[in-house]
């Protein structure tokens, strides 16, 4: 699943691998994966462009180039970016293919065919694309406990929709936003108002731990070279409904919050707000 280690990993392959490369030919598979502008626009806007930046915004990779236009690409849940040689064999689920110039293209696939990409002047793109309106990043050095606590404050909703809702907090996914709820040792379900100042900080450090260990790891999904990354999908407590909980054996619980699929333990996440969060284990 794409979220941000997995797409901070490939923003930082690209800015490795094709930065100063020029763009020397495109091709749309799947037309449905252009976002905007139409198809035949799309490979007019890009042939010959040269890619002079590439930066990550909550889910978005964002590529700059050199006539001042940006590419934008969302994986969604199970894109992925490939760097191979040119002329390479195509995968059945391949969306769009981007020939670089010295002979290796990347290749944009998705088994479901959810993945996106868009382009335009970058103040136009980030416009449509609603960019501006984001939240702060979790792992930006200015995302500190004060500035979630205000994030949080007078937001009476439940904890798990907060952290999901992308002009409070940029980025985190269903996955790492469980994940990080267990690790704080908070109820998904509980009111963002209710916490107090610890219970904030703990949400604060858990967030933070839960991305930079996915990013250690290198993610869940292959990097841009195609080697696959070391961070297991189904963690501690996502996806493990039934499954005794890695801190204190409690059955893992699930109960769609807010309309997403949710996942907790009930000791180590009380409702009342107890606890501390896990004494043991370990996020992979």
């Amino acid at each position: 699943m794409a979220e941000v280690p997995e797409v901070e990993i490939i923003t930082r392959d690209l800015r490795q691998a094709v930065i100063g490369r020029r763009i020397a030919d495109l091709e749309v598979l799947a037309p449905a994966a252009v976002r905007f502008p139409s198809p035949d626009d799309f490979v007019t806007a890009l042939r010959g462009r040269r890619i002079v930046d590439a930066r990550r915004r909550a889910k978005f990779i964002l590529l700059g180039l050199d006539d001042g236009q940006t590419l934008a690409v969302h994986f969604m849940l199970w894109g992925e970016l490939s760097l191979r040689p040119e002329g390479a064999e195509r995968p059945s689920e391949t969306l769009v293919i981007l020939t670089l110039e010295d002979g290796e293209a990347l290749f944009l696939t998705d088994t479901l065919g959810y993945a996106r990409v868009a382009v335009g002047p970058t103040a136009e793109l980030c416009a449509r694309l609603k960019l501006e309106e984001l939240g702060p990043e979790v792992l930006d050095t200015a995302f500190t406990p004060e500035v979630l606590a205000r994030r949080l404050g007078r937001r009476r909703s439940p904890l798990k929709t907060v952290l999901l809702n992308q002009r409070i907090i940029a980025g985190l996914g269903n996955r790492d936003a469980d994940e990080s709820l267990w690790r704080a040792g908070l109820d998904p379900r509980r009111l963002a108002t209710s916490l107090s100042r610890d219970e904030v900080s703990r949400l604060h450090q858990a967030m933070r731990t839960v991305l930079e260990e996915g990013l250690a790891l290198r993610g869940t999904q292959r990097d841009l070279f195609g080697v696959k990354g070391k961070a297991k999908h189904r963690r501690n407590v996502f996806e493990r409904t039934g499954a005794p909980c890695p801190s204190c054996t409690t059955p893992i619980t699930h109960e769609r919050v807010g309309g997403r699929n949710t996942h907790w333990c009930p000791r180590c996440q009380p409702e009342e707000g107890t606890a501390t969060g896990p004494t043991q284990g370990v996020l992979w």
